[in-house]
């Protein structure tokens, strides 16, 4: 019965797993006959076969079969109270302090968007 309740709960850690790591993606069809990509975020345009990060830190890959996308910057949520969150996205990563005292241990977690 043992075996049974920690397979029951691997498999939900994976499935959570999964339901997060595809939840920041998105997926486009290319227009017939299109030569390259327009990223949505501003309207630049990408050659079949290339890999970017735009501005808002979202990764994209364009084909001949779409444009896939998927967020590489997480989005953070502080449990401490009086800690802040501050996103850098020219490096596509966010740090949590208190602003008071950056020794202060600053609970949190990250999601997709």
């Amino acid at each position: 019965m043992f075996a049974r309740m920690g397979l029951l709960a691997l498999c939900l850690v994976f499935s959570v797993f999964v339901s997060v790591s595809h939840s920041a993606c998105s997926y486009s069809l290319p227009k017939p006959g299109a030569k390259y990509c327009v990223d949505e975020a501003d309207n630049s345009k990408h050659a079949l076969g290339t890999t970017w990060t735009n501005k808002q830190c979202v990764k994209c890959t364009c084909s001949i079969t779409g444009m896939r996308c998927c967020d590489t910057l997480f989005k953070a949520h502080v449990q401490t109270e009086g800690c802040v969150v501050v996103y850098d996205y020219d490096k596509c990563t966010f740090e949590v302090f208190h602003p008071m005292d950056r020794n202060i241990h600053c609970q949190h977690y990250a999601v997709g968007k």
